[in-house]
Order: C-alpha cells, then sequence, then structure tokens
C-alpha cells in the first residue's frame, strides 16, 4: 500500500537555493547542509539520523528511488514521472531507500 508523502518539485539548482527552498517549503528550520551521493543500485540506503530532507535529481541522473518503513513496509517513490525535476522529500528517521539506475541523492541534515 502506497503512503501519501510530500514531494516538492524544487524551483532552484544550486545547494544554498535547495537549501533555501527545503526550509520554506518543507518547514525544515533546522537544514544545514546537503551531501550529495549516487547510491549504488539495489543497495539498502539508510541515511544518517540527522536527515531532515532527501532532494533527488533527475534532471542530471536518470533512475527511480524507492522508500521504505524500517519494517520492510513500501512507503513511496519517485521515478521517470519526474525526469527533468529535483525533487525535495521531507524525511521521516524510520525511513530507507534503494535506487534503481544511476541517481544523484542529496541528504539534507539538519541540527
Amino acid at each position: 500500500m502506497v503512503k501519501e508523502i510530500t514531494k516538492i518539485r524544487a524551483k532552484t539548482n544550486t545547494d544554498d537555493e535547495l537549501l533555501k527552498e527545503c526550509k520554506e517549503e518543507a518547514e525544515c528550520n533546522t537544514c544545514d547542509s546537503i551531501t550529495w551521493t549516487e547510491p549504488t543500485k539495489g543497495t539498502r540506503i539508510d541515511p544518517p539520523p540527522n536527515t531532515v530532507a532527501v532532494v533527488v535529481d533527475l534532471i542530471h541522473t536518470r533512475g527511480a528511488i524507492r522508500i521504505y518503513e524500517n519494517q520492510g513496509a513500501y512507503v513511496n517513490g519517485v521515478g521517470t514521472e519526474e525526469a527533468g525535476n529535483r525533487v525535495i522529500i521531507p524525511w521521516e528517521g524510520s525511513w530507507w531507500f534503494y535506487v534503481a539506475g544511476t541517481l544523484a541523492v542529496g541528504l539534507v541534515s539538519g541540527s
């Protein structure tokens, strides 16, 4: 069963602008920095505990991200329907994800 989650199409491109947008759109007052990574496809990724949002870059890379709860239940995802966009997902601490394809993912950390 797919859970409704917030997905925000980013209007900006630089890390500083994305952080500002996270603060405004995702109501994340503690967004401090973005660490970009290209996770190995099919590998479970548990973001650090201080992750407050995830940015999925479908402008420069292609693929999909699938989000799950710790118990293994599917939550939701972002894929080709968002091609040409960067998508901000406010993050829950009980989630993990994996990617299909080659995908750039920004982990937004907060204090």
